[in-house]
């Protein structure tokens, strides 16, 4: 899959093709989207965050014969056709100038691994030191039972 394209529409009713650039008028509001050149079937490559409550998901794509498609906000599909009509329907929502999203970097396991290890330790070293306490008390205690 290629030019992989998900937009988040504020919207009450089905978003068909047709109606998407009434969304988004020239010089209105950019709508927020996630974009990516190269997609491979079946993965997954990041998401669209920041979307505002009450928005939809539609995403344009091409499939691997170069076609172009709509997939509405209820799961309709409908054609786009060439890259050419692609790129006419990006200008009159006024994404002319398309750019990937950078993908989102996951925190690494690592990072929490170590942290957690840190505040082991250190509750490790405390309960060492209660112990060591507790012993000398009982120790204390035994010596003077004993005298």
């Amino acid at each position: 899959m290629s030019d992989l394209l998900v937009l988040a529409v504020a919207a009450n009713g089905r978003i068909t093709l047709n109606s998407l650039t009434s969304y988004f008028p020239v010089g209105g509001v950019k709508p927020r989207y996630f974009y990516r050149k190269k997609v491979a079937i079946g993965g997954t490559e990041g998401s669209l965050t920041g979307a505002y409550a009450g928005s939809d998901m539609v995403c344009l794509f091409a499939d691997a014969s170069g076609v172009y498609w709509f997939k509405g906000n209820r799961g309709q599909i409908e054609k786009i056709g060439s890259q050419a009509r692609f790129k006419k329907l990006l200008r009159q929502i006024s994404l002319n100038k398309l750019e990937e999203n950078p993908l989102p970097v996951k925190k690494m396991k690592t990072e929490k691994k170590k942290t957690s290890k840190k505040k082991n330790e250190q509750e490790d070293k405390r309960r060492k030191r209660a112990r060591r306490k507790k012993k000398e008390e009982t120790s204390k205690k035994k010596k003077e039972e004993e005298s």
